[in-house]
């Protein structure tokens, strides 16, 4: 048995457990140690952390990550510290979700699937072990592993696996939108302790890389009735609490400042990496030059959503990377079409033409590619020579707004960015620019996320222009459903941020119904040929450019898996010793 040093006093260890929660620097920890304790005392802290020694001596949802029960070997299970421009509003499985609460729940829960596992996402064994399908697409049965537990010990079942999807099917919000189509509450059932049957409304081919794709969190049913208030299922306590199975559990939860998590050392489904986190931390830090300042002083071993103009100085630094990657994030401009200016089609036609893209990706320092269409490259049935397409020219901006009734200008247009995202922030800049030389004025207005989403619920609420990024994954349906089909924002319960053109058109809505329930790849691609048709006819927003997802790590951080998203998974990471 090897011999360890002593403990540090509790005076230092409370230090370290500040450091490790990311609320002191690394240079404050080891000024306030030194001060603290002296140089013996640093001295026991180097020696408190250093790694222990290593121990001697049907179908189916694919492979899947290798993953033993319990702790890899490896380094010693250490803290990331993850900088992160988004706050989190909820992590509420039934709610809604966007980058930062689909990172953190795919840590606190389980899901049927995984689909973090490499791009393209392929479908990888979660809860679901197997799975079949009718031969008419109509009924899915899905087979569930029997060793997953919740955090308070009571096993996953099918029951449960049930009531997350019908909770969901009821709440009716945003993370229903993607699965409402296809189920009614009546068509989950449990057949067994490990068995759920799935009865379509229409057939959907697809519908496993659907389930995969939305990602419905798995909820404890008996820890949500503990938490009810007035029937609200829990909602109220899920917004900062988790009844989940996942290799995480929460320890602080602190609204705008910074959450933190605690690995869970015995996950069921075992941790797929030669090392795994003890823990980790999202850190706001909205500023994206402070997220580099705070990830190459060394106080975040992570910083996402890079601005282009930090890759090189991060590149070039010893001992970090840049990872920089093109996936389906697709970045719009919404234009409220239940709002003047905004609802007239000259005026948006103006504003499609004024924009100078290039003029864009030149600022983005040629880390973008422009749409071609209202869905990116990489979906099914893309269409790259879908007309009209937009690019900058004042004469035909000027064509459009003659016909209509702001042709002398003289108004004003709200455009709304997240707050300390730079890159959404320039293209307002250069709307600004443009709309200024028709005598239009641009007000900027940056805003927090949830902010930015609250203000999507409704058309009376929704800015006239908003910056907001997509990522509807590689289904075609998701891509109209979520964003252009009425009935995901014409409803008593509102839209969220992919709604917030509020586009109506009853064509529109009729060809996304049968796009629905299309089994034959042929209507398919016809469908969605003619959606993007009339969506550029209509324009209800500008499709800008598909944006990298960019991220700066320190060389420390390794396990690190692209797949498509902003963040990353952190199940799947470790810190090598410094």
């Amino acid at each position: 048995m090897s011999s360890r040093s002593p403990r540090p006093s509790p005076e230092i260890q409370a230090l370290l457990d500040r450091y490790l929660r990311g609320e002191l620097s690394r240079r404050d920890f080891l000024r306030t140690v030194l001060a603290v304790g002296g140089l013996s005392a640093a001295q026991a802290i180097l020696a408190a952390c250093a790694p222990a020694p290593p121990p001697s001596g049907g179908s189916q949802a694919g492979p899947g990550p290798t993953a033993q029960a319990g702790a890899p070997t490896g380094s010693e299970p250490q803290v990331l510290i993850y900088a992160a421009g988004q706050d989190i509003p909820t992590i509420d499985p039934s709610d809604r979700t966007d980058y930062s609460i689909g990172a953190v729940s795919r840590q606190l829960y389980d899901r049927l699937f995984r689909f973090e596992g490499g791009w393209p996402q392929p479908i990888e064994p979660c809860l679901c072990e197997r799975y079949e399908g009718s031969d008419d697409a109509t009924e899915w049965i899905f087979y569930l592993t029997d060793r997953a537990v919740f955090h308070n010990g009571d096993p996953v079942t099918a029951e449960a696996v049930v009531y997350s999807y019908q909770r969901t099917l009821r709440f009716q919000k945003q993370r229903s939108s993607v699965i409402a189509p296809f189920l009614d509450e009546s068509g989950i059932q449990a057949l067994d302790d490990t068995t759920v049957r799935m009865v379509l409304k229409s057939p959907f081919g697809d519908f496993p890389r659907l389930l995969a794709y939305h990602e419905q969190p798995i909820v404890n049913p008996r820890q949500v009735k503990e938490h009810e208030q007035a029937g609200d299922e829990g909602a109220a306590w899920l917004r900062e609490n988790e009844a989940g199975s996942g290799p995480f559990v929460i320890k602080e939860w602190e609204p705008g400042n910074r959450y933190v998590f605690e690995a869970v050392p015995d996950y069921w489904q075992g941790w797929p990496g030669k090392g795994r986190l003890a823990g980790f931390v999202w850190r706001i830090i909205r500023e994206t030059a402070d997220r580099r300042i705070a990830l190459l002083a060394g106080e975040v071993d992570i910083a996402d959503t890079i601005s282009t103009d930090d890759i090189d100085i991060i590149a070039n630094t010893p001992g970090y990377r840049v990872e920089e990657n093109f996936g389906l994030l697709a970045g719009y401009v919404k234009m409220n079409n239940q709002k003047e200016p905004t609802s007239d089609l000259h005026f948006r036609k103006f504003i499609a033409y004024a924009m100078d893209y290039e003029a864009l990706v030149d600022v983005l320092g040629g880390h973008a590619q422009l749409m071609v269409g209202p869905i990116p490259e990489g979906v099914p049935y893309h269409d790259p020579d879908v007309q009209p397409l937009y690019r900058h020219d004042l004469e035909k901006a000027r064509e459009h707004l003659d016909q209509t009734p702001w042709k002398d200008g003289g108004i004003e247009l709200d455009y709304v960015y997240v707050t300390g995202l730079d890159f959404e922030e320039q293209l307002g800049l250069i709307l600004l620019e443009q709309l200024g030389k028709f005598n239009i004025k641009v007000n900027m207005v940056p805003k927090v996320w949830p902010d930015m989403v609250a203000a999507c619920g409704f058309p009376d609420t929704g800015p006239h222009l908003i910056n907001i990024f997509v990522d509807a994954g590689p289904i075609p349906y998701n891509w109209f459903a979520e964003q252009w089909y009425s009935k995901s924002w014409d409803r008593e319960t509102g839209g969220s941020f992919q709604t917030c053109d509020f586009y109506r058109n009853p064509q529109v809505d009729t060809l996304v119904e049968t796009l629905r329930g299309a089994v034959d790849p042929g209507e398919q691609e016809q469908i969605v040929q003619d959606l993007q048709r009339i969506l550029m006819e209509e324009i209800p927003g500008l499709p800008v450019y598909v944006m990298p997802n960019i991220l700066g790590l320190s060389e420390r951080v390794q396990g690190y898996v692209y797949y498509g998203d902003i963040s990353v998974d952190f199940w799947r990471l470790w810190l090598a010793d410094a």
